[in-house]
């Protein structure tokens, strides 16, 4: 496959700055996909892979459209998916925009015993310790290669995560339906989330649909006694330390958030219906229209 052979797809997810109309206006190359409100990450990215699919893609390139792409990106994804024919996804190597040498991403664990996706080295700065390709537990919705074949296999994200997880949720689908998960490190991007958390205004989203979604994931692929070594672990280690962590710094509404957030995974295992998103979400969408935007090339 040649990387200048590709298709620029962006799918709008209910901004209401106009980008909709300008983005067609501006670059008549890309085909726009304008949504009425916003429907959420997950179903955001299936919007674009439904059409990549149906015209006949062989591999889907996810992108966040808040990350700066470096220009041999694509090409040293595709070097690496067609160098392991069983990779089903192919990861990059991620940096953060504002400290371009420090990582937000080269390849993350996860294990169903414990419950708690991390990201290596996170936040830590590159010293040539991650260029070796390597496979990985999962890969990260901000940036992923995807081939198409293992997607018509798998299935496209489940859009009852909404935001956050269902990246993990496809990883985990794709590992145990037989394909790997590659980290391409000559594959780079960078990322324009904020280090300071202070910072980020959706920090109460995050916390409940964090906490939500991981234990969706449990509900999903766990079995009885990983659920047993799950609990102990995610209700200290994870949901106690970010509420004791946001009180701390006075951030009571995130604090709540994580309580919130396992409360409705609860009525989600009721009523898997009632996993629309928050009305918070919705609030601070107005706020930041860009959360769960998505441009798929």
């Amino acid at each position: 496959m040649d990387a200048a052979d590709f298709e620029i797809l962006v799918v709008d997810n209910g901004s209401s700055d106009g980008s909709a109309e300008m983005l067609p206006r501006e670059f008549p190359q890309i085909i726009v996909f304008p949504q009425e409100r916003n429907l959420g990450f997950a179903a955001g990215c299936n919007v674009g892979m439904r059409h990549a699919l149906a015209n006949g893609a062989e591999y889907v390139l996810l992108i966040n459209n808040d990350t700066i792409v470096d220009p041999r990106l694509l090409r040293a994804l595709l070097d690496e998916a067609e160098g392991h024919q069983d990779a089903g996804m192919v990861s990059p190597k991620i940096y953060y925009h504002g400290l371009p040498d420090c990582f937000w991403w080269v390849g993350g664990t996860f294990n169903l015993w414990t419950g708690i996706p991390k990201h290596v080295d996170f936040r830590k700065r590159d010293t040539g310790n991650h260029d070796v390709a390597r496979k990985i537990d999962w890969a990260t919705g901000c940036a992923m290669l995807i081939r198409a074949s293992a997607l018509r296999k798998v299935g496209l994200f489940d859009e009852q995560f909404f935001l956050n997880a269902e990246d993990l949720d496809l990883s985990v689908r794709m590992r145990r339906a037989g394909y790997q998960i590659w980290y391409a490190p000559k594959a780079r991007l960078w990322h324009k989330e904020g280090v300071d958390r202070r910072k980020n205004a959706v920090d109460h989203v995050n916390a409940f649909s964090g906490a939500r979604n991981l234990l969706w994931i449990m509900h999903k692929h766990a079995t009885v006694w990983q659920w047993a070594t799950f609990w102990p672990n995610f209700l200290f280690r994870y949901a106690g330390f970010f509420v004791v962590f946001n009180i701390f710094h006075g951030d009571l509404r995130s604090a709540l958030g994580v309580l919130q957030g396992i409360a409705a995974f609860f009525r989600m295992r009721a009523n898997p219906e009632s996993s629309a998103p928050p009305g918070v979400v919705t609030a601070s969408s107005k706020r930041k229209e860009s959360l769960g935007n998505q441009g798929n090339p």
